[in-house]
């Protein structure tokens, strides 16, 4: 039999960073494999000609949209496997209708961003960034009293995303009271799955001593945390985001910041990147970071090598995304 016949459209720079050798030998032992070998985005015309007689395709950032164009050249395609988060806005109405597998490397993603975000929920706690300050001072001894551990505290999670979803399974060993916030999720769910209570936005920027942010950037979603839920966190909090800036008002963030009342970890501003005069890059209570939560890692060619394989031996994919979930993705 045949193999299936496989496009990698990825300029050659960013498959490199993304698809190992190792995982690129497993691909080709189960599928014909025809590889961008520019290192460069292809147009729309270029990647409809590439994958004209192709089963299969292997796409990530810059190299994602599936067209109309190229569907109509790749009759024979079955999957779609992009190597980066989003697809909105990337998969033509036509593909949807066709039954195209879409899968996306969402999930991987969320593995990184999680582990930046419990790094920031940690060293914010331990006040790490303060005590080096000060022991670059000169303070022989700073006041440690003030110090926190993760065990037993309160933490706000908004929203039950990839992302969100793996930080709460991070935080259970802590046995900690868990806040979530996610207008999709039950209380019993929030309960069994994720050892959490539900509760509404203000009542976790009241009672959490650490807010992180993990929620998609829709319409629903612009400026969800603003000047009513900063004005209610409390003094000393760890506030921490690795969504999208859009996702918080930074005006209001920025008004209570310069009060000194608590601490923030940012990963993500709006616009991106901040302004050069921006207070976000001078506030001492403030770490910003260039949105490098997320990683082009090898783990993501793993995945898509994996899911391809899948979908040409009939089983079930890892993480298949359907055009009804569109509205409450990132």
């Amino acid at each position: 039999m045949a193999k299936p016949k496989v496009g990698i459209v990825v300029r050659e720079s960013l498959r490199k960073r993304i698809l190992s050798e190792t995982d690129l030998e497993k691909l080709k032992s189960f599928a014909e494999v025809e590889i961008n070998p520019t290192d460069e985005d292809l147009t729309g015309d270029e990647a409809a000609a590439f994958l004209a007689d192709k089963d299969g395709v292997f796409s990530s950032w810059n190299s994602g949209d599936l067209t109309p164009g190229i569907l109509e050249k790749a009759s024979n395609l079955k999957i779609w496997a992009y190597g980066a988060g989003s697809i909105q806005g990337k998969i033509c109405d036509e593909a949807w209708e066709k039954g195209v597998i879409v899968t996306s490397g969402a999930p991987v993603i969320a593995d990184d961003v999680a582990e930046l975000a419990m790094g920031f929920i940690t060293i914010g706690l331990r006040k790490v960034i303060p005590f080096s300050r000060a022991m670059r001072g000169g303070e022989r001894r700073p006041d440690k009293t003030q110090v926190k551990s993760l065990f037993r505290r309160t933490v706000g999670v908004v929203s039950a995303s990839q992302v969100g979803q793996r930080v709460m399974r991070l935080l259970r060993p802590y046995e900690l009271r868990l806040l979530l916030y996610d207008p999709y999720v039950s209380e019993e769910r929030a309960r069994e799955e994720f050892g959490a209570e539900l509760v509404d936005l203000e009542t976790m920027a009241r009672e959490s001593e650490v807010v992180t942010i993990h929620a998609p950037k829709m319409d629903a979603t612009y400026h969800m945390w603003n000047e009513t839920h900063f004005k209610l966190m409390q003094d000393d909090a760890v506030f921490v985001n690795t969504s999208r800036g859009a996702n918080i008002d930074e005006a209001a963030l920025i008004a209570e910041l310069e009060k000194g009342r608590f601490f923030a970890f940012l990963d993500v501003t709006d616009p991106e990147p901040a302004a050069m005069d921006s207070p976000l890059r001078k506030l001492d209570n403030v770490i910003l970071t260039p949105h490098m939560a997320g990683m082009q890692s090898y783990r993501l060619g793993a995945r898509k090598v994996e899911e391809l394989r899948r979908c040409f031996a009939g089983e079930e994919q890892l993480f298949q995304v359907t055009r009804d979930m569109l509205d409450r993705l990132a």
